[in-house]
């Protein structure tokens, strides 16, 4: 394996919780602090993710990247982030007098 092939397949493997995890959390601030530049930077971090996605598939390659996320993206990256998402949200809503008592 070369150089690129490892790095597309770190971009492809990272892509789902960056996306989904940075979004989240920026709106999260931006609801907590009423300040329109986490909202533009959550949209930015997704459009990054896509294309975190789009690099990766370019530097592996169509079959490597097709293998990915077949058989890794979506069997266990994308459960594990919404188990994770799932998580936070019962835990924010468990906890969420407390983050926003000024």
């Amino acid at each position: 394996m070369t150089t690129e092939i490892i790095i597309g397949i770190i971009l492809i493997l990272t892509n789902v919780p960056v996306g989904w995890g940075g979004a989240l959390l920026c709106g999260y601030y931006g609801k907590k602090t009423g300040k329109k530049f986490f909202y533009i930077l959550s949209g930015s971090i997704y459009i990054l993710s896509w294309g975190m996605l789009s690099l990766g598939i370019f530097l592996c390659g169509k079959q490597y990247a097709k293998y990915i996320l077949e058989n890794y993206v979506t069997k266990y990256i994308v459960p594990s982030v919404v188990v994770c998402i799932g998580i936070v949200l019962f835990l924010f809503l468990i906890y969420r007098k407390r983050l926003f008592k000024n």
